[in-house]
């Protein structure tokens, strides 16, 4: 790491956060800007983000601002010409809002050459990122503090903690907090009174992943026989939670169950899906962002594990239980396979050997 003084980290009153996704890895990140606050409590952060998970960040209170990165709009303008002179119109706002705060350091979290760039634009003084060889794309040419976190293979929340050295800081895992608007907090309430499912310990069970994460992707007849299963044996309401073009794979699911459960209701904001989060008293899920963060909000989860390593991208917090199969080609980073053993050999049963019964609701 390049050598920096104690006395440039303290006059910092402007601090960058650049981590633009995805849900997962943004919950990863927040620990350490968690710790960046606690360590600079004067200090305004602003978190630099895509648009379509703005809301998740809006909801830390160490934040202070949001800047939305507008990637998919400028990606539909590429693949129109006539939209190009609007999209470089578009860009030079953009640009001129990231200067115009006059960052006194940057955190480049995400280290890939569209996050570096984006540091290098924002004009910051001081501007940290990972060294090169735990960075992509050329990143670290972006960068003037470069920070070598201790171990080539280690947890996504450790290393992020890592960054925090470039600013003279040791940090320790802090588990981040969430300030949910009191509407989100009573349109769940309603929803959930309004079907009953207050009367019950929660389960909320979410069987879907990214299209870009369908290899990850449990059975869905296996999450069928577990909600049955839940609710049999253990007294659960099983809720259904589900993100863009999921709505019919909850369907399909809840469908082919013998016990009635509830698919959830849609939710506007991710904040939303947070306040249905915290009524839960179990959360399964496979290697996807709500069960990252069902987990860092306290709730006990399981998480359902395939084909990446769990050392490296599992949930956090202890409350988590990992349930995969030990197999020889797994963890792998193969995109593609065509035969997921890792994911389909996992059962029900190995599942619910981690499942307690629940207290009944009062």
């Amino acid at each position: 790491m390049q050598q920096t003084t104690v006395n440039q980290f303290s006059i910092l009153r402007n601090i960058l956060v650049i981590r633009l996704g995805a849900m997962g890895d943004i919950i990863h990140v927040m620990p350490a800007v968690k710790c960046l606050k606690t360590a600079f409590p004067s200090a305004r952060l602003t978190w630099l983000v895509e648009d379509k998970l703005a809301d998740l960040v809006k909801g830390l209170p160490d934040v202070s601002e949001v800047i939305a990165f507008p990637r998919r709009q400028w990606q539909a303008c590429l693949k129109r010409p006539t939209r190009c002179f609007t999209m470089v119109s578009e860009f030079q706002t953009f640009q001129g809002k990231l200067r115009e705060k006059e960052y006194d350091a940057a955190l480049d979290f995400h280290g890939n050459f569209r996050s570096g760039l984006l540091t290098h634009l924002c004009n910051a003084k001081i501007k940290i990122g990972f060294s090169p060889g735990y960075c992509k794309e050329f990143n670290a040419v972006f960068t003037n503090v470069h920070v070598t976190p201790p171990q080539k293979k280690m947890h996504r929340v450790d290393k992020y903690l890592s960054l925090l050295r470039g600013l003279g800081i040791e940090a320790t895992y802090q588990r981040p907090s969430f300030s949910i608007p009191d509407a989100d907090r009573l349109f769940i309430d309603h929803y959930l009174r309004d079907n009953r499912l207050d009367q019950k310990p929660i389960a909320i069970i979410h069987p879907g992943t990214s299209l870009f994460g369908k290899y990850k992707r449990w059975p869905l007849e296996n999450y069928a026989r577990l909600a049955d299963r839940l609710i049999q044996e253990f007294g659960y309401s099983v809720v259904f939670t589900w993100g863009p073009l999921e709505y019919q794979m909850a369907r399909d699911i809840v469908s082919s169950m013998r016990c009635q459960a509830t698919i959830a209701c849609k939710t506007s904001s991710i904040l939303q899906l947070i306040a249905l989060l915290q009524r839960a008293r179990l959360f399964i899920g496979g290697d996807t962002g709500p069960t990252h963060l069902a987990s860092c909000l306290g709730v006990p989860t399981i998480a359902i594990f395939g084909p990446k390593d769990p050392l490296v991208y599992a949930p956090y917090d202890k409350n988590a239980v990992v349930v995969r199969k030990d197999i020889p080609c797994s963890p792998c980073s193969r995109r593609r396979c065509e035969n997921v053993m890792c994911i389909t050999a996992i059962t029900p049963e190995d599942v619910l050997v981690h499942v307690s019964k629940p207290v009944s609701v009062k």
